[in-house]
């Protein structure tokens, strides 16, 4: 049997597969269109406050979102099926605190208007989407290349959040 055999992916390497190559994007959708159904009032929220001039507009957002967890789900399946998960669970166990911290970020800004706790946590995401793609690079370098348009959005992110920080808070 070869490095590949399936005596190294149980079933729980695959649930945490599907969890970032399926189970990201479509809970994205769902997740985003509970805040505009449920959460609409942030949508309002985020068009009544004073926007930078280099802010986008809201329907740039969902599909910046849904771009970036797919392209998160196949670096990470890219490296678990050039690595096998034993070989990558380091930078599966970072990418997954990052996709927490990710998911954190939405209630924080958008239900409970914290723009500060918003801003702390886009920081904590650079971060960890930083050690991410190190971790990804590290074991398969297309892998790591994948997660760069995540960190230009996190690092717009951190400016913008930055900037409604200062002038509402």
């Amino acid at each position: 049997m070869g490095m590949y055999s399936q005596s190294y992916r149980p079933i729980v390497v695959r649930a945490l597969v599907f969890l970032f190559v399926i189970g990201s994007p479509i809970v994205m959708f769902f997740f985003m269109n509970e805040f505009r159904g449920v959460g609409y009032q942030g949508w309002v929220y985020l068009k009544r406050l004073n926007q930078p001039s280099f802010a986008l507009t809201t329907d740039a957002y969902t599909p910046i979102w849904y771009t970036l967890y797919a392209l998160f789900g196949l670096a990470t399946y890219i490296l678990w099926y050039t690595n096998g998960f034993v070989h990558s669970l380091g930078a599966f166990l970072v990418a997954t605190a990052k996709l927490l911290f990710s998911l954190m970020w939405f209630p924080i800004f958008y239900y409970w208007e914290h723009i500060m706790g918003a801003f702390v946590i886009t920081v904590i995401l650079w971060i960890f989407n930083g050690i991410t793609m190190i971790f990804y690079a590290g074991l398969f370098q297309l892998s790591g290349f994948l997660l760069i348009p995540d960190q230009v959005w996190l690092s717009y992110l951190t400016v913008w959040t930055y900037f409604l920080w200062a002038v509402t808070d």
